[in-house]
Order: structure tokens, then C-alpha cells, then sequence
């Protein structure tokens, strides 16, 4: 029962009100009951003030946040806040610390499996950005096939196994990956940015032109991996000023620890661009007007706000909240791998029948 503690000292408050007792003795227990309270729901209020800490401009008050989430872990929380609370250890604090809670999770999570059967995964799908951060590569993308060696897809799980495993240039397993999700699940931006970055590595350039113009155009992804790709396709192609446009795109987007590219990785990289301009191939691009435009701008209409409202739930690497957990109304943001499509994929029957790499 949700806010059961509460309904309990409530109960109890009002049974002491009706006790035959001097109205001082009422107040006590009162002030008892109410001191008991606060302190099982200590958690609670541990991270109410650890979010205003960390929301706040004031002078160490980041370090401040993070122990109080520290606290609030120890002090006892509902599951899925302790999984929000990792992800954010993951996404700007502690790893390590992330990956200790997550640890306490899963540990919980595989107990009280019938009763959540997807608090499990989600838990482990944390845990493998934790590990990753950790440089633990082999053993985060270990976690994540033993998800769908167990019968379960989601484009979180695309997402995260697909940029793992291209970063690691496991390019056969890459490729599988993304061949049976795309059977199965709707293609989000950060699954069209893990095909679009294969294309690249096995230097299908115009292929991934073709990829990354219209993901740009059309689904304006916000986070820095796909236009970090997209210009590394351009300059592949020799085409800077466009690369130059897509890298200072790039570094509008938010940065999390969780993101498999850095500030001053791609900030090195557009550096290396700007004397090359005056070799450029090719003509003016369609897209270079396109990223003139403000990276937040708001162009669409409330039909196509509404089609790609939840695109961004998969982006690579980065936050796994609440919100963007399984949605099981969606058939096809998740998957029982046992129900895959018999249809074919439609991701390399036309355009990449070539041997594996």
C-alpha cells in the first residue's frame, strides 16, 4: 500500500487523541509519533534537501548533495528511487557509489522477482553504465546479453549493448544486435545513431550520409554522440564546413559520464577542422541551414511533437529515469524475444548483404 507508514501514524494519532488521558500526555505521544515518523520516512527527506543542495549555486553544495543521497540510500528507499538515485551517481557524482546501490537493487530485485519482473532488468540495465564508467567494458556488455539471452529487449538495452559494443569495435556482434532489434522495435534516435556509426566503421560513408541527414533533420536527437558521428561521416566524405557545423552542435548538447564522447574530445576534433574548409568537396549542403538553426528551437507541429515526444527515452548512455522505463501499454519499445517477427529486417536486406566484417 502506498504511503502505508503514513496511513499507520495517522491511525495512531488519532487513537491517541481518544485515549483517556491528561491532554500533556496526548501532546507527548503526538510529538512522539509525529518524531517517529520523520524518522522512517528519513530517506525521503534526505534527498528532498540533497536536490535542492545539488539545484543550488551555493559553495560546495554538489558535495554536500551527494552525501545526502549517500544518506538516503542507507536510510532505506523504495526500490525504484534507489535505481534513480544510482542513475544519477552514474550520470554526475560517484560510480562507484552507483554501482553499490545498484548492486543492493538487483540483489533485492532477484528476491521480489514475481512481484516486479522488470525492476530486475531495469536494475542490471543500470548497473552495466555504472560498470562501464568503471571501465569494466567486458563485464557491463556480459550483463546486458545475458538480459537478451534471457528473453527480453528493450531500446534502452539496444541502445546501451549497441554503443558498447561499437566502441569496442565488435562489429560482427554490432551488426547482429542491430539487425534482430530493428526487427522488433521502433528505431529511436540513439538506435539510428548505433546504425548509422556502424555504417561508418565499415565505411558505408554515403550510407550513413544518408542516415545521419535525415536523423538530424527530422528527429533533431539531443545528445552529442550522433552529431559527433554524423561529422566524422562528413569529414570521411570531405566535407568540414558541414562537420564543423555538426561538432559545435555537438557541444550544445548536455554531457553526462555516462556519454561515450567528450567536451574536449570533440572540441580537439573541431579544432583540426577549421584550416581544412578550403579543401572541401562538394557544394553547399540542405543540412548546413538546418543546423543554423537554435538546437532547441521549437518547429514542430503538435502532430509531430506528439509522434517523437519519447525519441529521446533512448539516447546513448545517459539517464535511465522513471519516466523512461518500460512502458509495458508500448509494444514496441520492449520485447519478449521469444515474440521476435518473423519479417525480415529491414536494416541490411537492401544495402548491406556484404560479408560480415
Amino acid at each position: 500500500m502506498k504511503y502505508r507508514g503514513l496511513l499507520v501514524v495517522s491511525l495512531l494519532i488519532i487513537g491517541l487523541i481518544v485515549l483517556p488521558v491528561t491532554r500533556t500526555i496526548k501532546i507527548v505521544m503526538i510529538v512522539v509519533a509525529l518524531v517517529l515518523l520523520l524518522f522512517l520516512k528519513r530517506g525521503t527527506l534526505y534527498v528532498i534537501l540533497a536536490s535542492r543542495a545539488l539545484d543550488g549555486k551555493g559553495k560546495g553544495g554538489e558535495e554536500r548533495a551527494w552525501r545526502l543521497y549517500r544518506k538516503a540510500w542507507k536510510a532505506g528507499l523504495e526500490p525504484k528511487y534507489n535505481l534513480m538515485m544510482a542513475n544519477l551517481f552514474s550520470q554526475r557524482g560517484d560510480a562507484a557509489v552507483a554501482l553499490e546501490i545498484l548492486d543492493s537493487v538487483v540483489k533485492r530485485a532477484e528476491r521480489f522477482k514475481k512481484r516486479d519482473p522488470h525492476m530486475l532488468t531495469n536494475a542490471k540495465t543500470s548497473k552495466s553504465m555504472a560498470l562501464w564508467i568503471l571501465d569494466r567494458r567486458d563485464e557491463a556488455i556480459e550483463l546486458l546479453q545475458s538480459i537478451i539471452d534471457g528473453g527480453w529487449i528493450d531500446k534502452n538495452i539496444a541502445v546501451n549493448l549497441g554503443s558498447y559494443l561499437l566502441e569496442e569495435k565488435r562489429l560482427k556482434e554490432a551488426k547482429k544486435l542491430i539487425k534482430e532489434s530493428t526487427k522488433v522495435l521502433d528505431e529511436s534516435p540513439g538506435m539510428l545513431d548505433n546504425r548509422g556509426y556502424y555504417l561508418y566503421l565499415t565505411r558505408s560513408y554515403h550510407e550513413a550520409q544518408r542516415l545521419y541527414d535525415s536523423l538530424i533533420v527530422d528527429r533533431e536527437p539531443n545528445f552529442p554522440e550522433a552529431y559527433y558521428h554524423a561529422a566524422l561521416v562528413k569529414i570521411a566524405l570531405g566535407k568540414h564546413r558541414t562537420a564543423i557545423i555538426l561538432l559545435q552542435r555537438a557541444l550544445e548538447c548536455p554531457f553526462f559520464k555516462t556519454s561515450t564522447i567528450t567536451e574536449g574530445e570533440i572540441q580537439t576534433l573541431l579544432e583540426e577542422q577549421t584550416p581544412l574548409v578550403g579543401n572541401d568537396v562538394g557544394e553547399d549542403e540542405f543540412i548546413e541551414e538546418v543546423l543554423a538553426r537554435p538546437l532547441y528551437e521549437e518547429e514542430l507541429n503538435d502532430e509531430d511533437e506528439e509522434e517523437y515526444e519519447n525519441d529521446d527515452d533512448s539516447s546513448p548512455n545517459i539517464e535511465l529515469d522513471i519516466e523512461d522505463y518500460l512502458d509495458e501499454s508500448d509494444a514496441v519499445d520492449s520485447v519478449e524475444i521469444e515474440n521476435f517477427s518473423p519479417l525480415e529486417s529491414r536494416l541490411f536486406d537492401e544495402d548491406y548483404e556484404e560479408e560480415e566484417v
